[in-house]
């Protein structure tokens, strides 16, 4: 398939949904060879089928990130499909350890160490593994998931926006650790997007808010209440998709070291 990413290999982790899926959807449709990672693996075989389907090309890998042991398979099972990654979108994470929306005093020092595993190391694993090779290609897109939790904190979850926090600040050390070498880093901070998850979330507090009409009248209200700076619409995955799709561009050789809010200005 032709495009601005032919001869190019991305490795999308979490990709077996949401801004995942939609990353990989859109990197495959402008000729990447996309490996699409996932722990579960009827899903994320589906996303990669929508890939093949549309014309491009997609492998599939299932695994764990949080250990050195388990991202070291990831790593071999990725090259031993598609070789080399180009461009890594390091889109696996979770929420807080602690469950839904714990908080200061309910998330554990022990909850807090694990979101950053699966946040931050998890990253930092795929990051070490891969880089070497781009150095030695001089080219290289490093693209991490950040929060736009960062800019607008709670009080609950402190240990999943902490984490997110960290993404952004070792995004901006590694662009300057990889200066001239081809090699650009960047994060992206997503608003509220609408993905299944949410979705199911959105609802059920509309429900508590007295919102009881059908779906389009739940996401009016959720963008009012979620977006309010947006014109009538919660994000969608493949907005996302779009910030992923522009700093992986080879265009984009002069864009490093930055995070891309796409909140819809919340």
């Amino acid at each position: 398939m032709a495009g601005r990413f032919a001869g190019k290999v991305a490795l999308v982790t979490g990709a077996s949904g949401g801004i995942g899926a939609a990353s990989a959807v859109r990197l495959a449709a402008e000729g990447a060879v996309v490996v699409c990672h996932g722990r579960d693996e009827g899903r994320t075989a589906a996303a990669a089928d929508a890939i093949r389907k549309a014309g491009g090309t997609a492998h599939v890998v299932i695994g764990t990130l949080t250990g050195d042991a388990e991202a070291a398979a990831i790593v071999d099972a990725t090259r031993a499909a598609a070789g080399d990654v180009d461009i890594l979108v390091n889109n696996a994470g979770g929420e807080s350890a602690g469950g839904g929306m714990a908080g200061w005093f309910e998330a554990s020092a022990e909850d807090w160490l694990a979101t950053y595993d699966s946040n931050v190391a998890s990253m930092v694993r795929l990051i070490h593994a891969f880089t070497p090779a781009m150095r030695d290609k001089g080219w290289g897109r490093l693209i991490q998931m950040s929060s736009g939790v960062v800019d607008v904190p709670m009080p609950m979850i402190p240990d999943y926006q902490g984490a997110k926090a960290a993404i952004r600040a070792l995004t901006v050390s590694l662009s300057k650790a990889l200066a001239r070498t081809g090699i650009t880093a960047n994060s992206i901070s997503p608003g509220f997007v609408l993905t299944d998850t949410n979705r199911k979330w959105v609802a059920a507090m509309a429900e508590r808010s007295g919102v009881t009409g059908d779906w389009s009248e739940v996401e009016r209200w959720a963008a009012r209440k979620f977006v309010p700076n947006h014109a009538g619409r919660l994000g969608k995955p493949e907005d996302i998709a779009n910030a992923v799709a522009f700093l992986a561009d080879p265009a984009s050789d002069f864009v490093n070291g930055i995070d891309i809010r796409v909140d819809g200005g919340h």
